[in-house]
C-alpha cells in the first residue's frame, strides 16, 4: 500500500474514522433491541412468553451488517502506519510502515478489545444456544442473553471514545458543524435513552414471570391442601 493509504493522518483514515464512528452508534442502538425479543404471547386461552422471530430475523440481520464494520475496522487497522515512539521528539516522527511492526503492535494493544466487539455473541444465543438447551425456561434464556449483550455492550461503547479522540486529533472537533456536534450530543442521549428503557421492558418482563410462578405455586398449593 502506499503511505497515502496507510498514513493513520490521512483522508482515507479519516473518513473511514468518520463512517465507523456512525457505525458503531447504529450499532449500540441495534444491541438493546435483543431485549424485546422475549414477548408475551396470548392465544388458545394460554399466556405464554415465547421469542419473536420476525424480530429476531431482522435484528440478527442488521447487527450482522454492523459486525462486518467492526471486521473491517480490525483489517484497516492491521494495515495502518503508527508514529514509532522513540521518534516523538522533534515535529511528528517518523511513521513505522513495516506490515509486521504493525500487526504485531495492534496485536499487543487493541486487537483483544475490537474482537470482543466484533464477535457475533448474541446471534450464536439466540440461534444456537438458546434452542439447544432444551431444559431452559424463560427466566435463564433471558438472563443469558440480558449478560451477552450487556458484556459485548462494555467494549463497543469503550470504542467511541477512542475513535472520537482520534478524529478530533486530526481535525479540531467530531463533527464539521455546529449542527452535526448538536445531533450527535443527541444521538448520545437517545442512545442513552434507549438503552435504558430496554432493559426496563426485560425486567418488567422478568417481574411478569416471577408473579406467574408465584400464583402457579399457590394454585398448587391450594389443590394439595383440598385433596
Amino acid at each position: 500500500m502506499e503511505q497515502a493509504n496507510t498514513d493513520p493522518g490521512s483522508d482515507l483514515v479519516l473518513k473511514w474514522n468518520r463512517i465507523f464512528l456512525v457505525s458503531c452508534l447504529v450499532a449500540l442502538f441495534i444491541d438493546p433491541l435483543y431485549f424485546y425479543l422475549p414477548s408475551i404471547d396470548e392465544g388458545n386461552n394460554t399466556i405464554c412468553i415465547m421469542m419473536d422471530q420476525s424480530l429476531s430475523i431482522t435484528v440478527t440481520f442488521f447487527r450482522s451488517l454492523a459486525d462486518l464494520f467492526y471486521v473491517f475496522h480490525m483489517v484497516i487497522k492491521f494495515r495502518t502506519a503508527y508514529v514509532a515512539p522513540s521518534s516523538r521528539v522533534f515535529g511528528r516522527g517518523e511513521l513505522v510502515m513495516d506490515p509486521k511492526k504493525i500487526a504485531r503492535r495492534y496485536l499487543k494493544s487493541d486487537f483483544f478489545l475490537d474482537l470482543a466487539a466484533a464477535l457475533p455473541l448474541p446471534q450464536i444465543v439466540i440461534w444456537l444456544v438458546i434452542p439447544m438447551i432444551k431444559n431452559s425456561n424463560a427466566d435463564h434464556s433471558n438472563n443469558a442473553l440480558a449478560l451477552i449483550v450487556l458484556i459485548q455492550y462494555i467494549p463497543r461503547l469503550y470504542l467511541i471514545f477512542p475513535l472520537s479522540y482520534q478524529i478530533i486529533k486530526a481535525n479540531g472537533v467530531v463533527t464539521k458543524t455546529a449542527w452535526a456536534g448538536a445531533a450527535y450530543n443527541l444521538v448520545l442521549y437517545m442512545l442513552a435513552s434507549h438503552v435504558l428503557g430496554a432493559a426496563w421492558y426485560l425486567l418488567t418482563l422478568e417481574r411478569q414471570t416471577t408473579c406467574w410462578k408465584s400464583q402457579c405455586e399457590q394454585e398448587k398449593n391450594t389443590t394439595f391442601m383440598k385433596a
